[in-house]
């Protein structure tokens, strides 16, 4: 089987047949062609055509599953991210790394840059933006019973209870979260058309002046 993560990939160029599209990737002084997400790699196509890299873009390719276009089932693709830091790699001796009595190093990874050659740890599934850095997560756990009729509102709505309340507090604050600097909450808003409306939505529910946000 293959691996679902590919750290540090360097993406060469992508093939793209009437049947189907690959990542060709070197990884670890290997070549790879890496069965591709059709909107993933139509990106990078033209990413590579317009900047003219000659030797391809550093970046995590990852495994993922994709509904496609006449096949009834989902099938393993593979999606690659460029680093936004191209001088980012992972450091993998860092990984055991952690601080006594403290639980910020729990479940984090290590990378090194050019700003950073020691060394230092990211949360998990997070890929660093630039120079290394990203928005800790301070978030505090909050149990709310959830009725029913908002279960079943998101089934109507095909997601769940806490995707709806995770993006409307991301909306309501304008949360952030760019390759650049990407939050380790994972908190992000989807458009600012939905902050306004979920501004305007506590405006009214909670009477609040229009110079309130």
């Amino acid at each position: 089987m293959r691996p679902t993560l590919y750290y540090d990939a360097r993406l060469k160029s992508v093939l793209v047949t009437d049947n189907s599209e690959k990542l060709v990737v070197d990884y670890q002084d290997r070549e790879l062609l890496l069965p591709a997400d059709p909107v993933n790699v139509r990106q990078w196509e033209k990413r590579l055509k317009e900047s003219g890299e000659e030797t391809g873009l550093i970046g995590l390719a990852r495994l993922v599953r994709r509904k496609t276009s006449g096949t009834p089932r989902s099938r393993s693709l593979y999606r690659f991210d460029a680093y936004p830091d191209q001088t980012l790699r992972r450091a993998f001796d860092l990984d055991d790394y952690e601080y006594i009595d403290s639980p910020y190093n729990l479940n984090c990874i290590g990378w090194r840059n050019a700003k950073n050659p020691d060394g230092f740890l990211a949360p998990r599934g997070l890929v660093p933006g630039e120079g290394g850095r990203f928005v800790s997560d301070n978030t505090e756990p909050y149990p709310v019973p959830v009725p029913f009729e908002f279960i079943e509102l998101a089934t109507r709505m095909k997601t769940d209870p806490l995707s709806i309340l995770k993006n409307f507090m991301a909306d309501a604050c304008g949360l952030k979260s760019p390759a650049e600097l990407p939050r380790a909450d994972g908190f992000a808003s989807r458009s600012a058309e939905a902050e306004k409306r979920a501004r305007d939505y506590l405006r009214q529910a909670w009477r609040l002046k229009k110079d309130f946000f």
